[in-house]
């Protein structure tokens, strides 16, 4: 899933421990940092500032940092420009151990151009175009705005219920049109008969809401609703288990993968 590894984009990364990037252009190829274009990083005016703290240590240092990712596949070689903050850590060996005087910067996004796809990339996964256009302008502001990309989230969620013609408003008794909110249509949903689906876009839901009412949302949060709604997305759009069934049944009719002869009970006339 490309929500895993952007949760570990997110997390951070030296320059030893790049993680695999898939290309939101082509999809095929991985994105590294390229060798023309290496990450440039200063430090923060505070952060030398620090320095004159009788208590300062060497993690305190932190600042920003600008380079480029290019697609690694000949066909695209798609350039991705990428800028955000760093701030030096303890450098640790392979069983995760310091020996107390080593650092290494770690590296974090704050934005990233072309934006990185949100779903991973599925031929059989047919994913209606306002669906898609709201993931994508989540992607846009995720790492420089969470909540903002869990607004957006919130509304591909919605978009879907629309593509599901899930109704928007109901007609009361008095013969008025009202509004419905979005945990009254996805109840619509489920009484429809798609409780697993419904469940999944409630937590989405709720996710948009905490985006809506406080700026504490996370880009692992995020990146959490934008699993559930893959999820709901796959078991409502992806065409392949349908396919596999087909392709079962007919392969079990034929008692093998070519149709066999048919047998026949009739002997054959005798000669003359």
């Amino acid at each position: 899933m490309e929500s895993e590894t952007l949760k570990a984009l997110a997390r951070g990364w030296t320059t030893n421990d790049w993680p695999t990037i898939s290309c939101p252009t082509c999809t095929r190829g991985e994105l590294a940092p390229d060798d023309q274009h290496p990450l440039t990083w200063e430090e923060s005016w505070e952060s030398r500032d620090w320095r004159k703290h009788d208590h300062w240590e060497p993690d305190w240092i932190r600042g920003q940092f600008h380079g480029a990712l290019v697609c690694d596949r000949t066909q695209c070689r798609e350039y991705v420009t990428i800028t955000g903050d760093w701030r030096l850590v303890e450098q640790r060996d392979d069983e995760n151990r310091w020996d107390g005087d080593q650092y290494e910067p770690l590296f974090t996004p704050r934005f990233i151009l072309p934006a990185l796809r949100l779903l991973s990339a599925a031929p059989r996964l047919e994913i209606p175009a306002p669906i898609e256009q709201r993931l994508q302008a989540a992607s846009t502001v995720l790492w420089a705005d969470p909540s903002s990309a869990g607004n957006r989230v919130r509304a591909a969620a919605e978009a879907l219920l629309d593509d599901l013609n899930i109704p928007r408003t109901t007609t009361a008794s008095t013969g008025r049109t009202q509004r419905l909110s979005a945990h009254d249509r996805i109840a619509k949903f489920r009484t429809a008969g798609h409780p697993d689906e419904a469940d999944l876009l409630e937590a989405v839901k709720w996710i948009g809401n905490d985006a809506s009412h406080d700026d504490s949302l996370s880009v692992a949060d995020v990146l959490d609703g934008v699993e559930l709604l893959e999820h709901a997305l796959r078991l409502l759009y992806d065409t392949r288990p349908a396919t596999l069934k087909q392709r079962a049944t007919r392969i079990n009719q034929q008692r093998g993968t070519r149709p066999r002869p048919q047998s026949t009970d009739q002997q054959p006339s005798p000669l003359p």
